[in-house]
């Protein structure tokens, strides 16, 4: 509840909850004035806290922010002071064109990933304006544990062993874009543990597919010959992955078609048992660092709601003594992060034992600047500060 005399929000918890101030900080998470609709507010802002208040906003143009005169810096740690006088984002170019115009001089940042065409004009001309950050994220297949061929645990285990995911790495975008992972949570993240059940040659860190050994997992599971459709979204570089997956699992013995679907309703769709998925494409940010938010949240029984377009356990994976793994790994965090984190590392590793994913990439993001931006900062949760550029 608030009070609106002091600015006060009190919240009242059920239960101690140790991530709480990690949800509160999350932008879904913003506190809004009590007669705030509680729909889409459409183009007209609803009144909050900032260095910037919008001038101006047209969704199919731009959008034009100035200095808010009745924002007073009170934390710089919870919201610093900007430092340039007006923030103007103009939307509709195409990728290509927004690289040109910050080479030109002509912008000062692009919102898109630069186009994989231009990585290395941007790697060596303009090396200095190209900021490049591991995310806190990973791409990974969800192989269905509850249809067939995937409620079969060797089935899932030979995806593992088979994916190449330096070849997914090379789909997305290269080095510049992507590292291979072997674990849900990804690397530097709370919890992470170097470690990878699924390489040629053993080891803690991915370095080569095991086909050989993925098909003979295929024979072991009686699953060969299967017909399996992989779902992806039908952009270019998810469909260049798919396609790649779709050929991986013919190689191995089964019987594949790629099935590339919008990306409005991918999401939504794969979630849903009626759909009958049985293998997709899928990606997770973190929303605030936990490695809950990853295992907790994607992996556990309670987030597995059938014939729900809600249902972010893709994979429907509910293993009883796995979630009690993870709700010892919750109950650890009241007292002790540090014993928590290793609780989580534990889970990881028991969640892959049973495979209902196969981690493919971690991806990177690469910000490219004009040459007179100065200051450059990047958040893990929020990215590029842009309010914290110079502009000379």
């Amino acid at each position: 509840m608030g009070d609106p005399a002091t600015g006060t929000v009190t919240l009242h918890l059920t239960e101690p909850d140790p991530e709480l101030p990690y949800k509160l900080a999350v932008p879904h998470a913003s506190i809004l004035p009590k007669g705030a609709p509680p729909k889409d507010a459409g183009t007209t802002p609803i009144p909050t806290t900032g260095p910037y208040t919008f001038a101006s906003y047209d969704p199919n143009r731009a959008l034009k922010m100035v200095r808010n005169p009745y924002f007073k810096q009170w934390s710089r740690d919870a919201q610093p002071e900007g430092y340039p006088d007006e923030i103007d984002e103009t939307f509709g170019l195409t990728v290509e064109s927004e690289v040109t115009a910050v080479e030109n001089g002509q912008a000062d940042w692009v919102f898109d990933p630069p186009p994989t065409d231009r990585l290395n004009e941007i790697g060596t001309k303009y090396a200095s304006q190209a900021h490049v950050n591991p995310l806190t994220a990973f791409w990974y297949l969800a192989m269905n544990t509850n249809l067939a061929p995937f409620d079969n645990l060797k089935a899932r285990q030979a995806v593992n062993w088979a994916v190449d995911r330096d070849a997914v790495v090379r789909q997305y975008g290269g080095q510049n874009l992507a590292a291979p992972v072997c674990t849900v949570l990804p690397p530097g993240f709370p919890g992470h543990v170097d470690t990878c059940d699924y390489t040629k040659g053993g080891g803690s860190t991915w370095k080569a597919p095991d086909l050989q050994k993925a098909k003979q997992l295929v024979q072991e599971s009686g699953t060969a010959g299967a017909k399996i459709g992989v779902v992806v979204t039908d952009d270019e570089v998810n469909k260049s992955i798919g396609e790649y997956v779709q050929s991986m699992l013919n190689s191995i013995g089964y019987r594949a078609t790629l099935k590339p679907i919008s990306g409005n309703i991918q999401f939504t769709y794969i979630q849903n048992t009626k759909n009958k998925v049985q293998i997709s494409l899928s990606s997770w940010y973190q929303d605030y660092p936990a490695a809950s938010d990853f295992l907790d949240v994607l992996l556990s029984c309670a987030s597995f709601h059938p014939g729900s377009d809600s249902s972010i356990n893709i994979s429907g994976f509910c293993d009883k003594k796995v979630d009690a793994q993870m709700q010892q790994a919750l109950a650890a965090e009241r007292t002790s992060m540090s014993k928590a984190n290793t609780l989580w590392g534990q889970v990881d590793q028991a969640v892959m034992e049973q495979a209902p994913v196969a981690p493919l990439i971690t991806p990177k993001l690469i910000d490219f600047t004009s040459k007179r931006t100065g200051n450059y900062q990047f958040s893990k949760q929020f990215y590029m500060l842009v309010s914290q550029l110079w502009v000379k």
